[in-house]
């Protein structure tokens, strides 16, 4: 069924966008790691998940999961729930489990869809960095460009990963995990051409 469901999904995107993608050499394979996508349209998880060579995981916000239907649908593409608005403890053992068992996860760092112009990225969360440290694992930074207009363009570009090692055992501040996230945005959103 997973398999059936991304091939729908991905051939769905393909008639709607022309979808791009560039450095997947850059995906380190058999190993933990993170997928850092920026978010800046409702299409994003369904596009990255669909399109990306493997089964990935992904936290999605918990509001998705209260349609029935919907909520079946991301459940079988892997997806679990996160309480954005607190330190949601049962996500983020969900996330370490996964990354121990060497699996690839999908988070998106700004939390919500950023709905700045061009360049301009919101904050970071403190999540994605604070769960790559304890685990101990890289983050893969993926620009995600696009205006998503009907046939428009869809970039997407994975960049090389990221390892937080020099931050291995000590103990950081939230405000620090953020500006470690915010600096990894500057890589992602740098890479934008089409978004206006």
């Amino acid at each position: 069924m997973y398999h059936f469901l991304k091939f729908i999904i991905r051939v769905f995107y393909s008639i709607i966008y022309k979808i791009e993608i560039t450095g997947e050499e850059n995906i380190p394979q058999n190993e933990g790691i993170i997928i850092a996508p920026n978010h800046i349209h409702f299409v994003d998880p369904l596009i990255i998940g669909s399109f990306y060579k493997g089964h990935p995981y992904a936290m999605a916000k918990k509001e998705l999961f209260k349609n029935p239907l919907l909520s079946k649908i991301i459940r079988l593409l892997g997806a679990f729930p996160v309480d954005r608005d607190g330190n949601d403890i049962k996500a983020i053992k969900q996330s370490l489990k996964l990354l121990k068992e060497n699996k690839p996860l999908v988070i998106f760092p700004e939390g919500t869809r950023n709905i700045l112009p061009g360049k301009n990225h919101a904050d970071g969360k403190a999540g994605t960095t604070l769960i790559a440290i304890r685990s101990k694992v890289r983050i893969v930074p993926v620009t995600i460009d696009s205006n998503f207009k009907f046939r428009d363009r869809v970039r997407i570009i994975y960049h090389e990963p990221i390892s937080l090692e020099k931050y291995y055992g000590m103990r950081l501040s939230s405000d620090e995990y953020i500006d470690i996230m915010n600096d990894i945005l500057d890589q992602i959103y740098e890479k934008m051409e089409l978004r206006i």
